[in-house]
């Protein structure tokens, strides 16, 4: 995959040879899915943002390894009971946590939605932006570090879960000076901005990007920012994708 940064009117526009979503289709047979294959490593995460289009009864896991039938995993159930309510289980030895009653999904729509393991806890909830809307969590600590994440459905329910592939068409600088306080991806060393936001364009999901000039800090992150998320800092720029 080619890309090419150019400086336009006070944002850099990447070109890219192939900027294009990824998506799992489930067959609704109970076969899990592992999005390692398809491209989405959350290896070194804590969070995940996906869009899913389904009727009722998707399934997500998340592994601590690659053989699917021996490794510990956390199970979160999608739109069970006629697309009524989610539950989730974090661990084999855990309880059960079930949500409100609320049709979480839809057949027709991608709903967007993000999963949470930070510290060994787990919550999902809708949206763009991780830790808001919140409809599932537990204080329950699962027993294993999550290396794979997996997506299925059952009874015959066809799903459709989205992930991005390379971010979007250009990178623009928030105002005012500052980094973002959203939820981060990564913190590398970039020589310059530029060979930030090109760390960012390589990376799933990366939609952001805080950069300090003086120490070469490059913090990459899941989500755009809004105002509000950043702390005032003029010796910090942070640069947002946005779709032309």
């Amino acid at each position: 995959m080619g890309f090419s940064i150019h400086t336009v009117a006070g944002f850099y526009l990447v070109v890219c040879g192939s900027c294009t979503n990824i998506n799992v289709i489930s067959t609704g047979d109970y076969t899990m899915y592992n999005t390692h294959d398809y491209g989405v490593d959350i290896k070194n995460r804590s969070a995940i943002l996906f869009r899913v289009k389904g009727c009722n009864d998707g399934h997500i896991r998340l592994y601590d390894g690659p053989d699917f039938s021996s490794a510990k995993n956390a199970y979160i159930l999608l739109g069970g009971w006629g697309n009524d309510k989610c539950l989730m289980e974090p661990c084999s030895a855990c309880s059960t946590r079930y949500s409100q009653r609320y049709p979480y999904l839809n057949c027709n729509e991608m709903r967007p939605m993000w999963v949470n393991w930070t510290g060994r806890l787990l919550s999902i909830g809708e949206g763009t932006y991780v830790g808001e809307r919140t409809f599932m969590f537990t204080e329950q600590q699962r027993d294993f570090d999550v290396q794979y994440f997996a997506v299925g459905s059952g009874w015959n329910a066809v799903f459709d879960w989205e992930f991005d592939g390379y971010p979007g068409n250009y990178f623009e600088l928030m105002v005012p000076y500052g980094w973002s306080t959203r939820q981060m991806l990564s913190s590398v060393t970039a020589a310059s901005m530029v060979n930030c936001i090109r760390r960012c364009q390589g990376m799933i999901s990366c939609r952001s990007v805080s950069y300090q000039s003086t120490t070469g800090t490059c913090q990459l992150y899941f989500e755009r920012p809004r105002p509000s998320d950043i702390n005032p800092d003029n010796t910090w720029e942070t640069w947002t994708e946005r779709n032309m």
